[in-house]
């Protein structure tokens, strides 16, 4: 039994990863520090506390590089109509460590994969400081409002169980994104991020407070579906010949889904969620590589 309540706990904790890495995030994404490594050192230590191969790591490294190549994503449009060659430097320096730290998540190189995906992130936004904020750019805070939809969207599945005071929360919190989204329309980027910031705070102290709660059957299968949605889907997205990052990606994420229904059918609805999450984050993964491949083609 104890055994079990650890293993809920420490399911749980991964969920509340993901919004704290988002949480945490903000202020450095306006802030970008002069040297690479800045922030990134306590970050690193703190990401390593899991047993190594571990679901829980894969997912914590796996949300690293999605993070990464997001950023990137942002950065480089606006690096490249800045004529910049300094910040084109450093978005290159990006760049080439980010392929490095796919290459090791690919070997299952968990710890390497961090440290060269978080130096690829110091670069990208050292490149984004020469260029001018990022709350400033409408398709920079776009992204950030996507990236709190998706955190709404991931803890609703906790919150299902939560008594009624939870749940009024957070469809104030769904309330106050609709806000932030208004703001951006009306081109009102800087309050549309802090907004959306304050969403993604709020979204982070339910969960704190929701760690107790059991996944309920209900919830394990809408992920368990949602996930067996997305692979289905997967070989349309990737298109005719996807590139062998995405193929592999791809096989690892039919592995998770085939541990989700096991984990199911054990009635393992924590370990059920984890799975499938895991599934969406690989799919996900695979999907920004072989976008970035056809990119880089054209």
């Amino acid at each position: 039994m104890g055994a079990n309540n650890s293993r809920r706990v420490t399911s749980f904790l991964c969920a509340v990863a993901v919004l704290s890495a988002w949480a945490s995030s903000s202020n450095s994404e306006l802030h970008f520090p002069n040297n690479v490594y800045g922030p990134f050192q306590t970050s690193y230590a703190t990401a390593n506390a899991s047993a190594p191969g571990s679901p829980a790591e894969a997912e914590r490294v796996a949300r690293e590089l999605i993070r990464t190549n997001r950023l990137l994503a942002t950065v480089e449009p606006k690096v490249n109509r800045s004529g910049n060659d300094k910040a084109k430097d450093d978005l290159a320096s990006a760049v080439a460590r980010q392929v490095e730290a796919r290459q090791a998540m690919d070997g299952n190189l968990f710890a390497r994969a961090m440290r060269l995906t978080l130096e690829s992130r110091a670069f990208g936004k050292s490149a984004a400081t020469k260029v001018g904020p990022l709350e400033d750019d409408p398709d920079a805070v776009g992204r950030a409002l996507e990236q709190t939809d998706d955190a709404l969207a991931r803890a609703r599945e906790f919150i299902e169980a939560a008594p009624p005071k939870a749940k009024i929360s957070y469809d104030a919190l769904e309330a106050q994104q609709k806000a932030a989204r208004d703001l951006h329309r009306e081109k009102k980027t800087r309050r549309a991020y802090a907004e959306t910031r304050r969403v993604r705070d709020g979204v982070l102290q339910l969960l704190r407070e929701a760690a107790n709660l059991p996944v309920s059957e209900a919830t394990a299968r809408k992920a368990l579906k949602r996930a067996e949605h997305a692979t289905g889907r997967a070989d349309e997205d990737l298109g005719a010949s996807p590139t062998a990052e995405a193929r592999r990606l791809e096989r690892e994420a039919k592995m998770q889904l085939q541990k989700a229904r096991v984990a199911h059918a054990r009635r393992n609805y924590r370990e059920t969620l984890l799975y499938a999450k895991l599934v969406e984050r690989n799919l996900e993964r695979a999907i920004g590589a072989q976008r970035l491949a056809i990119s880089r083609n054209e």
